[in-house]
Parts: C-alpha cells; sequence; structure tokens
C-alpha cells in the first residue's frame, strides 16, 4: 500500500458509537473499505456514512476503514484511485454522486474487485462487479412539501428557493404539499442560477418572503444558506435539503438555527448500515441498481428542537413510524 494511504486509512479507523473498554481490540474487515464526500463534523454524506458504519459495528462487532475525501474533486480521484490499486481491498463503498461517478470508473477498470456506489442517480451501464445506490429525491421532496404544508398555519402558503437540476424534488415538494391540503398555485416558488451563492440566496429568498410565504424549502445547494438567513431575518421558517442544515447552525449557536424546522436528507446511514450487513452474509445484488425511499429508511427527515415544539404529535409519529406513502398527484 502506497505511505500515503496507509497513515490516511490508519487514523480513520470509525470508533464513533462503539468507543469503550475493548474498542481498540475489535476486529476490522481488512477487505471492506468505505470513501466519502466531505469530513467528519460535515453533518453531511460523511457524518451519515459514519453513523452507518458505527450502527454495523454494535452490531457485528467489527471495525470498517472509513475514509473522509472532503471536497476536492482532485483529491477524490487520486484517492479513490490508489485505494483500488491496494490489493488488500475487495469492496468499496463509494459516494456521493461525484465520488461514485470515480468509482465506477474503477469498477470498469478492476473487474474482480466490488463496487458499491452511493447517490448514483443516473448511471450509464452497471458493470457485473457494481452496485448503484440512488435516493428517491422525488420523495424526498414530497416530504418536505407535506411537512411544510400541515405547518404553513391558516394562510397555508408555502414556498421554495431552487437552484439547477433540482426538478425532481421541486416536483415532490409539489405533490406532498398538495397531500396536505395546499393547492398548486400557493407552492411560490423562486429561482436562483447558483449553487454557491448564499448572497444571490438571501436577496431571492427575501422576495419569497415578501410573498406571504411561511415557510420555503432550500433546493439551491449552497445557496439555500441565503434562504436560511433571511428566514431568520424576516421570522419566518425554513426546511434543508440533503444536508443536517439544522445541526450545522446549531453548531455555531446561529440565530438561523431558530428558523429551521429541519431537513430532508438521503439515507445514507441505512444504506451503509445495509450494505455492510448483507455484504457479510453474502447478499449483495451486483451488476443492479437501487433506489431507496422514505419507507425503507432511504429518506430521513432530521427535524430541529423547534419542530419537535410546534408540529403536532401526529405528524410527528406519521414520520416517525413511517406510515406515509409518497404518491404522485396526477
Amino acid at each position: 500500500m502506497r505511505r500515503g494511504l496507509r497513515l490516511c486509512l490508519a487514523g480513520l479507523f470509525l470508533m464513533s458509537g462503539c468507543a469503550g473498554p475493548g474498542a481498540a481490540r475489535r476486529p476490522t474487515l481488512t477487505s471492506v473499505v468505505l470513501l466519502v464526500q466531505g469530513a467528519e463534523g460535515d453533518r453531511g454524506p460523511f457524518d451519515f456514512a459514519a453513523g452507518g458504519v458505527a450502527a454495523f459495528q454494535r452490531s457485528e462487532g467489527v471495525a470498517v476503514p472509513l475514509l473522509a475525501l472532503g471536497e476536492d474533486p482532485l483529491a477524490w480521484a487520486q484517492r479513490i484511485r490508489q485505494a483500488a490499486e491496494e490489493p488488500a481491498y475487495r469492496l468499496f463503498v463509494i459516494g456521493m454522486e461525484g465520488p461514485a461517478r470515480l468509482g465506477l470508473d474503477q469498477a470498469r477498470r478492476f473487474p474482480g474487485k466490488r463496487f458499491v456506489l452511493l447517490g448514483l442517480a443516473d448511471p450509464e451501464e452497471i458493470p457485473p462487479n457494481a452496485l448503484a445506490i440512488s435516493f428517491d429525491e422525488w420523495e424526498a421532496g414530497w416530504l418536505a412539501g407535506y411537512i411544510a404544508g400541515h405547518l404553513a398555519g391558516s394562510e397555508r402558503r408555502i414556498g421554495a428557493l431552487v437552484g439547477p437540476g433540482a426538478e425532481g424534488a421541486l416536483a415532490g415538494y409539489r405533490c406532498g404539499a398538495r397531500a396536505a391540503g395546499v393547492p398548486f398555485e400557493s407552492v411560490v416558488v423562486e429561482r436562483v442560477g447558483s449553487d454557491w451563492d448564499p448572497v444571490a440566496g438571501f436577496e431571492v429568498a427575501l422576495r419569497l418572503y415578501r410573498q406571504g410565504v411561511g415557510i420555503a424549502l432550500g433546493l439551491a445547494g449552497g445557496s439555500s444558506a441565503g434562504l436560511f438567513e433571511a428566514a431568520a431575518a424576516v421570522g419566518r421558517y425554513a426546511i434543508g435539503f440533503e444536508a443536517d442544515w439544522g445541526a450545522r447552525y446549531a453548531a455555531m449557536r446561529a440565530p438561523a438555527a431558530e428558523a429551521l424546522l429541519g431537513s430532508v436528507t438521503p439515507g445514507v446511514t441505512e444504506a451503509v448500515r445495509r450494505v455492510l450487513r448483507q455484504d457479510r452474509r453474502g447478499g449483495l445484488p451486483f451488476g443492479a441498481r437501487w433506489t431507496m425511499g422514505f419507507s425503507v429508511g432511504g429518506i430521513e427527515w432530521r427535524g430541529t428542537p423547534v419542530f419537535f415544539r410546534i408540529a403536532p404529535e401526529w405528524l410527528q409519529r406519521q414520520i416517525r413510524t413511517r406510515a406515509l406513502r409518497p404518491a404522485p398527484c396526477g
């Protein structure tokens, strides 16, 4: 193994959720490695994956190496290639979409190894040694719309800040709102041209809230930070998407934490736990696609204290028990 990768992995045998007496003696699955976008504490893909690894370790009693890829695509390519070239590793779990696409290239290069690709929504032909797992974006939007619609108050007017590539989630959001009694015409949409412009997001979000919107969903990546700041500034509410924005703002003790009801995120925790468990039992189907929706843990609602304070118990119970069944609205 190359020295740089060995040193990096040596510090990343995940012990989260299982530290304590005897934790260091836990045997390690030396043929498996996870390579996930982000870093520890990101309240995003890496932390979600860490939760799945921790759940697997608690149930199975073995450690699994988890490597943080950060946010630099050049670093992704180098680390994924180095790991794939390491003879000891036979199963690679790689996410999210950007790293997963690089993992797809490595799956073609190393047909004798196996690759699980998280967040790969629309792959080309899948090699027989790869499993592509996507998280149902439409259902994620539906869940956000259903929650926003039920919490919107008497005016029943909700909104969305939408960036490039978010049309599937927006369609689901509208249907979820309709299931909660909010008509299509009461869902106000404003758009930004970039996923990385919080200043523009703030300005557009103010326009959104001036139209009487009480709750808005951020479907604009990093630009959604402007929505959350705007919600705090005008005393309205917002919902995050993909990352746990409420936890991020709470960690910073920022005013926006009080404006966030929660976030709808991909169920990376459940996907990782399930993949590791089924692989250990020889049950993973390669050369295939999985799409994970809300009912099987592929979509998570990460509510904030504000949500649990204002949401009725029946709504909390529907989400907690996964009793909801997202459906097209015609």
